[in-house]
């Protein structure tokens, strides 16, 4: 064996040795020796991952047809000694001999044989220290050498990428957030690698970016980058992942890093939903507003009109990016027209605001408002004035109609009267006080029927008398202190004068001081004295104001006092508890009067008599000596009524009814012959009395004390009957002497004069106290050549 193993390295050296030899003789078979590098021949890269198997190509195809391959010797970097040789100079290329070092690398080559091109120097299980060039070097048997150069060099893995957001901050987990609309940027770095690894971006399996953004001023970077960036984000990134990837070299696996995007979007759909479209005032209604699109899930604002709707009956469903919000509206009036808002905005977001409004609608009756129109002023209405009055009406739909009412009475159009109607305004010509009231406005639409609040209508007027005061009569004697009361209306009621005239019998006009003031100035009193007869006449009370002087005044007439007229008319009605006296009542006399009943017996008599045949009986007349029968029973009432019971049957009364005042009591009126034809019974309330017992005031009387009753009486009226006469006769000669005397003065109708002139003047003649018939209430700026002077008098104190 030894022996062999010595042939065969003699045998190797030797043909290592006759290369050598042939290529100093210019053989085409390059020398050993000679510097591989020094070749033109480019250099083929073989990029290999470690522990795979690698192929060097090397082309041993003859240059003609006619040659062959002589040799095959493979040299790694600038050794000297081949690392594989293939001999096959025996010419049979099948059967050449193959010779690897006995190195780990030798172990691991084997150089395979193929059609031309195909040959190759296969490397098994390559390791980071078999890098190197290697150079194939293939002898011809006629051609000359050609060279292959193969660089095999490992890939080295970088090291996993690692991402930044736009602040340089490293991403860890989640990427973001990123606003919808806005740019997106992040930056993925890996170090190392060999060859230099790619870096690139992917979504979805698709490409972004392959763009390499590393810095290449300088030395090489040990690192490699790459930016993505994004000019708009858009809702496609919502929910993804973005790739980076870094690959040394095509054969090496990549290396990925995945970030999940964390991405805000803005509400994308508004929509306001009602339950009922018709809306009516005071009617609930559900609104519901749905948004959806919004990440994070949007916040729901409600709003209608410019206020917020703070505290709403709200649910709130939130799944996914959809939001729902559901209220109940109570609408008024004022809602009509105004817009609900329904606003969804991402928290988050940062001008991430859709927003849907709605108009509505809401229906609702007539409601109304009256007022004044433009340029009139309550606080300065008189009489005389005109006044237009305008009714606002806020109602939807629109009414047909607008009604106006004065006092709850509803106002026509009557041009005559003043009263003009016009759509919804109400204009009235001339005011007068009987125009003073409450006006409101009426108007009705399908949804219901409105009215306005009364509008209280008052004007200023100068004074006039209080209802009830034009005209009085006071009755007062002689030397009798008797007040007047003067009571006036008048608006405004401040600075209110008073002053007081007197008409006497002659005429003569003349004014009266010392008159009183009260109940807050719009009251005036007056004490008068009556000292002689014409000191009775006609007094009258003017009052004047801000606005003017009175019209007409108020009039008091005073006369002589005097007893009241008997009643009249007086009769019986028989009922079953009581005997009912009516009358009616004559004049008073100037004062207050009651009425007084008396009942009697038969005139003459000190008590009543039985009832005797009727032509037996005493004449009575109607107007007697009443002492000379006193009465057994009175009663007194404030009207000419009386109620009588308790009367026996069977006798013959005589009732008298008198009217009394404080001046005396009226000659009576008389019911004679009363009789009853039985019991009247039934105690009955009544105000009068008994005088005494009744059978013992009616004592029984014969028929001739009755004639000569009746004869004393029928003389007595003869005799005042002759005194009437006489005093009759005498009162008519005298007033027949007396010149006739007109009646009052004509200050009951004066004319009328501003308030700045209320002060009557009084005018005397040159030929003294003589009235000369003038009006007491004259022009300041009359002058007549017969007034020798002129009074004024201020009759408020």
């Amino acid at each position: 064996m030894r022996s062999a193993i010595g042939c065969s390295i003699f045998q190797t050296s030797l043909l290592m040795l006759l290369t050598l030899l042939k290529t100093r003789t210019g053989e085409a078979t390059p020398m050993p020796e000679e510097n591989p590098f020094q070749n033109k021949v480019p250099v083929r890269l073989i990029w290999a991952n470690e522990g795979d198997d690698v192929e060097l190509p090397c082309d041993i195809t003859p240059p003609t047809p006619t040659d062959s391959v002589n040799m095959v010797l493979w040299f790694r970097d600038s050794a000297g000694i081949p690392l594989y040789s293939l001999d096959a100079r025996s010419g049979n290329l099948s059967a050449a001999i193959h010779w690897a070092d006995g190195d780990d690398l030798g172990r691991r080559t084997y150089f395979q044989v193929g059609d031309g091109q195909r040959s190759k120097l296969k490397i098994t299980k390559v390791k980071y220290k078999d890098q190197g060039l290697f150079r194939c070097r293939v002898d011809f048997v006629d051609s000359p050498t050609r060279n292959f150069r193969a660089n095999l060099t490992l890939v080295e893995k970088p090291t996993k990428p690692v991402i930044y957001d736009a602040q340089g901050r490293e991403v860890t987990g989640i990427g973001g957030p990123f606003l919808e609309g806005y740019g997106l940027l992040l930056t993925c770095q890996v170090s190392g690698g060999r060859p230099k690894p790619s870096v690139t971006w992917w979504k979805d399996g698709e490409l972004l970016d392959a763009v390499d953004d590393t810095p290449t001023i300088g030395s090489l970077s040990k690192f490699t980058i790459n930016h993505l960036f994004i000019g708009k984000v858009t809702r496609a990134l919502w929910g993804t992942k973005l790739e980076c990837r870094a690959q040394s070299a095509p054969m090496a696996k990549p290396i990925i890093r995945e970030v999940p995007l964390d991405i805000y979007l803005k509400p994308a759909v508004v929509k306001i939903s009602l339950s009922d479209e018709e809306m009516y005032a005071g009617r609930p209604i559900a609104a519901k507003c749905e948004t959806w699109g919004s990440s994070p899930a949007a916040r729901i604002i409600w709003r209608l009109g410019d206020e917020v709707i703070g505290d709403p009956i709200v649910s709130i469903t939130q799944r996914s990016n959809s939001t729902v919000s559901k209220i109940v509206l109570a609408l008024g009036k004022n809602d009509d027209g105004k817009e609900l808002a329904c606003k969804a905005e991402n928290p988050r977001f940062p001008g991430g605001v859709l927003e849907e409004t709605k108009s509505l609608r809401v229906l609702y009756a007539p409601v109304l408002t009256a007022h004044l129109a433009t340029g009139y002023i309550l606080n300065t209405l008189r009489e005389g004035d005109d006044l237009k009055l305008v009714c606002d009406v806020q109602s939807n739909p629109p009414p047909t109609k607008v009604i106006w009412y004065h006092d709850d009475i509803r106002l026509e159009h009557d041009v005559s009267a003043g009263i003009l109607v016009s759509s919804n305004t109400l204009t009235l010509r001339v005011l007068t006080l009987d125009h003073s009231g409450e006006y409101s406005c009426e108007a009705t639409n399908f949804v219901g029927q409105g009215r306005s609040s009364p509008l209280l209508i008052h004007m200023k007027y100068a004074p006039r008398c209080r209802e009830g005061y034009e005209r009085r009569e006071i009755a007062a004697v002689r030397h009798e202190t008797v007040t007047l009361r003067c009571e006036i209306e008048a608006v405004p009621d401040e600075l209110i004068r008073f002053s007081w005239s007197f008409n006497g019998t002659r005429g003569d006009v003349l004014p009266l001081p010392n008159s009183r003031v009260r109940d807050n100035g719009l009251v005036s009193l007056l004490d008068y004295t009556p000292s002689a007869d014409t000191d009775y006449g006609t007094l009258a009370c003017w009052a004047s104001n801000s606005i003017g002087r009175q019209r007409l005044p108020c009039l008091f007439n005073v006369v002589p006092a005097k007893t009241p007229q008997a009643p009249i008319d007086c009769s019986l009605r028989n009922e079953s508890t009581s005997l009912e006296v009516n009358c009616i009542p004559g004049s008073d006399g100037g004062s207050p009067q009651h009425f007084l009943l008396e009942v009697r017996g038969p005139f003459g008599s000190s008590g009543i008599v039985q009832v005797i045949p009727q032509t037996l009986q005493t004449p009575q007349s109607d107007q007697g000596a009443v002492s000379e029968v006193p009465p057994i029973y009175q009663e007194r009432n404030p009207t000419p009524t009386f109620r009588l019971h308790d009367l026996k049957p069977g006798y013959d009364y005589t009732l008298y009814v008198y009217a009394v005042n404080g001046r005396g009591r009226s000659e009576p009126t008389l019911l004679k012959h009363v009789q009853v034809a039985e019991p009247i019974g039934g105690k009955l309330e009544s105000t009068g009395i008994f005088l005494e017992d009744l059978k013992k005031a009616i004592p029984q009387v014969d028929s001739q004390s009755m004639i000569i009753v009746m004869a004393l009486i029928g003389a007595a009226a003869l005799i005042l009957v002759g005194i009437g006469v006489v005093i009759g006769l005498a009162i008519c000669k005298r007033r027949s002497n007396r010149p006739v005397v007109s009646g009052p003065d004509d200050f009951t109708t004066p004319t009328y004069i501003p308030a700045q002139r209320i002060e009557p003047r009084i005018r005397y003649t040159a030929e003294g106290r003589h009235s000369q018939r003038r009006s007491l209430y004259v022009e300041e700026n009359r002058n007549d050549p017969d007034i020798l002077q002129q009074v004024e008098v201020d009759l408020q104190v």
